[in-house]
């Protein structure tokens, strides 16, 4: 297929995934609910720890850019396609995904990009309405450079959400139910990625793992790119660790994909 035909694909299936998005818009309302309530609920804690004296990491006008731009970043970067790959293996629904034209793992790109045209429109109002409320101590950057490599990084935490994500999914190929690891893979991303905790606050010692684990480019490093004043060497540094990681869940994406399949075709399905 060309690339121009590969577009035009694309464009369709982003279209379809639109309007099917558009039939569940009450699951989604309340899906945009939780992703401006928990940071919501997390800033006031740290803001209520912040003004008993307990000195923290951040200040009042950190935590709270930190934590409205949470939800706008979290809902950019989440991915919820392990589910539906495993049930497509499981239930053999996977068959008539392999004889379409497109590629299997298209169609859940196209369906995370749909939905999440429509989850933008419903998140924007909640966190506009946050930031008029906290407009006293939100600090948002004004150099167009910052917002240009925020934009970067979030597009690259995507990106590797999505193939974690599609790799642990594709686990079903010899796994009966991966939920667990699912659960386990989000339990460290709460923790790890930033989510609970800003990542400033875990004990120094702890800093060069949390460089080297993934999850901090999952979530945490796109916001301290807009919250924090990384010298270029830090900027540079993540930049490095998020294309390697890109570049190793992509071969493993391929490779569990690739023998998957072999045993997907042994099985008889």
């Amino acid at each position: 297929m060309s690339p121009l035909g590969t577009l035009r694909v694309v464009a369709r299936l982003v279209k379809m995934n639109v309007m099917l998005t558009l039939e569940y818009r009450v699951a989604f309302f309340i899906s945009m609910v939780n992703l401006v309530l928990t940071p919501t609920i997390a800033l006031l804690v740290w803001l209520t720890v912040s003004e008993a004296g307990v000195p923290l990491p951040y200040d009042r006008g950190q935590f709270v850019t930190y934590f409205i731009l949470m939800g706008l970043v979290s809902m950019a970067t989440q991915t919820w396609t392990a589910e539906y790959v495993q049930e497509d293996i499981r239930y053999g629904d996977l068959n008539k995904s392999l004889l379409r034209p497109a590629p299997n793992v298209l169609h859940y790109i196209t369906n995370n990009v749909g939905e999440k045209v429509i989850k933008l429109g419903l998140l924007l109002p909640p966190l506009i309405l946050l930031g008029l409320v906290f407009r006293d101590a939100l600090q948002l950057p004004t150099a167009p450079g910052r917002w240009l490599l925020f934009g970067l990084a979030v597009v690259l935490a995507a990106a590797l959400n999505f193939l974690l994500d599609y790799s642990i999914g594709s686990l079903a190929f010899w796994l009966q139910d991966v939920s667990g690891v699912r659960s386990l893979e989000r339990l460290l991303y709460g923790l790890l990625a930033g989510r609970f905790v800003p990542l400033a606050f875990f004990p120094p010692e702890l800093a060069g793992l949390l460089q080297a684990l993934p999850f901090r480019y999952l979530l945490s490093f796109p916001l301290e790119l807009l919250t924090a004043d990384l010298p270029p060497s830090a900027l540079a540094g993540g930049f490095a660790w998020q294309g390697v990681y890109l570049l190793g869940f992509l071969a493993a994406y391929r490779v569990v994909w690739r023998y998957g399949l072999r045993a997907y075709a042994a099985s008889g399905a």
